[in-house]
């Protein structure tokens, strides 16, 4: 009896390691397809508020505090220094 248990979980076993296989197999082939296409698979890139250049001269006047700044661009606080960072001015 514990050879035919063991036995069915070698089988078994055997079967989801293949799908597991298969599985990944598909995932990389769809990946590649939609690399070809130029799918882009990173966060969207957020906006610069309207009002940015203007709260950013502010700030940079010490006419503002950066918290201030981002109640009024309406933005997170990383959002801001990730736009800070890409976009100066």
């Amino acid at each position: 009896m514990d050879m035919i248990n063991a036995i069915l979980i070698e089988v078994l076993g055997s079967i989801a390691e293949n799908e597991r296989l298969k599985i990944r197999r598909r995932q990389r082939e769809g990946i590649d397809a939609a690399l070809k296409k130029n799918v882009r698979f990173d966060r969207p890139a957020i906006a610069k508020p309207e009002n940015w250049d203007t709260v950013v001269k502010q700030i940079d006047a010490k006419e503002t505090t950066v918290s201030q700044a981002l109640q009024t661009l309406n933005i997170s606080r990383s959002s801001y220094y990730r736009l800070r960072q890409n976009n100066p001015f």
